[in-house]
């Protein structure tokens, strides 16, 4: 989660005045008694109302937010969450976790429409965890799907998910 922090602080940092304007009237919409920092509770509240991911909602989410481990979410711990939600970061689809960093999509699901189905690592490369309704062999990494976008799309997923296990 630290790196991401980082990247959150980067984004806020090199943005707009708007960008800025919006994370700032996101924070203070957490941050109610203006106090500078977000409970719990309140975390937990504002997230059910946003209707965000109920993986996303759990006291463990916030714990991994919580970098410092102060018991509330500061400034910069609240950034990292409106990075997190803004960017779509994935929860895996098996076990549960928010994702925080390399993943595998599956590209049948993979459409402008629809929810990505996306898992961590650790349950793509442990079979028996891996009950997606398509095969393993439509699934590509996280990396592999981001550099398709500057190139033809692949042709062929299985041949290249094959490579990238050895």
């Amino acid at each position: 989660m630290e790196a991401l922090r980082k990247v959150a602080l980067a984004y806020y940092e090199s943005g707009t005045d708007e960008e800025r304007r919006l994370f700032n009237q996101f924070f203070q919409s957490m941050d109610k008694d203006g106090n500078r920092r977000v409970s719990y509770r309140v975390f937990s509240h504002f997230m059910s109302l946003k209707a965000h991911d109920e993986n996303m909602r759990t006291r463990d989410f916030f714990n991994q937010l919580d970098i410092d481990r102060s018991g509330g979410l500061d400034f910069k711990e609240v950034l990292t969450l409106y990075y997190i939600l803004k960017s779509g970061r994935p929860i895996c689809g098996q076990c549960k976790i928010f994702i925080t960093n390399e993943y595998f999509t599956c590209m049948r699901c993979f459409e402008p429409q629809t929810a990505a189905y996306s898992i961590c690592l650790e349950c793509f490369c442990d079979k028996g965890r891996h009950d997606h309704n398509h095969a393993r062999s439509h699934f590509v990494d996280n990396f592999s799907l981001l550099e398709s976008l500057r190139k033809k799309p692949l042709p062929n997923h299985q041949v290249f998910i094959i490579i990238i296990l050895l």
